[in-house]
């Protein structure tokens, strides 16, 4: 193969990949979590099978989507009328990605918890008991930066005061309360659940096309560096 040719098969590749993260809301999502998960790999110590593995598993996640939306636009480009094969077929595809998924989950847990746990309890140790007052303070504080965001930047965005917006309310008051209770209950696996609840919320608004992601990323951010703040400077 010349090498202008292998140029323009790797440029094709590339397009294909910014193509879907473009044009899809779930692509989008899973190449943030695989940079997000990758990277927070480098603050735990992972041998080099263990960081392979993890590598592997994020990479089958992202594979599996690309495959997932080549079959969704062949299938669009056939017929743009309701079939049930084209039903089955759609459906198949989703769920590979849905099996890749809970494989990467499950690796996820294998790989950290135990180290999340630790160091959770360490941290936890180190914070002084403080006044549950704070809680709602934290929650007080973040809903009311969260509407001064979203008038500072309506410009730039859709949405009102309390839906939609620059920053997902929901999102941060979700994580502040989550921080909230790994510090009041000084337990690791407390915290783990309290933190996959608020993922969970956060998920929901992007589900629902009221947020974009960056607006759900930034909400979890306002509501942890205030809870961070209240906890661990004031407690």
């Amino acid at each position: 193969m010349k090498s202008g040719k292998f140029i323009r098969s790797f440029n094709y590749a590339v397009q294909g990949i910014i193509s879907s993260i473009q044009t899809e809301r779930n692509m989008k999502f899973h190449y943030l979590a695989a940079v997000g998960i990758i990277l927070g790999s480098l603050l735990f110590n992972l041998t080099r099978l263990e960081f392979m593995i993890l590598l592997f598993a994020v990479t089958f996640v992202v594979v599996s989507e690309l495959f997932n939306t080549a079959i969704e636009r062949t299938i669009d480009l056939v017929t743009q009328e309701y079939h049930p094969l084209a039903k089955l077929a759609k459906d198949i595809a989703a769920g590979a990605v849905l099996i890749s998924a809970l494989n990467a989950a499950i690796v996820a847990y294998l790989l950290f918890f135990d180290r999340l746990v630790s160091l959770s309890d360490i941290t936890l140790i180190k914070i002084k008991n403080s006044g549950a007052h704070l809680t709602f303070v934290a929650l007080l504080v973040v809903l009311i930066l969260t509407v001064g965001f979203k008038i500072l930047l309506r410009d730039r965005s859709q949405g009102t005061y309390f839906q939609g917006g620059a920053v997902s309310g929901h999102a941060a008051l979700a994580f502040c309360m989550a921080a909230a209770i790994a510090f009041v209950s000084m337990n690791g696996f407390v915290a783990g659940i309290a933190f996959g609840l608020a993922f969970l919320v956060a998920e929901s608004r992007v589900e629902g096309n009221i947020h974009k992601p960056q607006e759900v990323v930034l909400g979890a951010i306002l509501g942890l560096c205030v809870a961070l703040i209240l906890f661990v400077w004031m407690g």
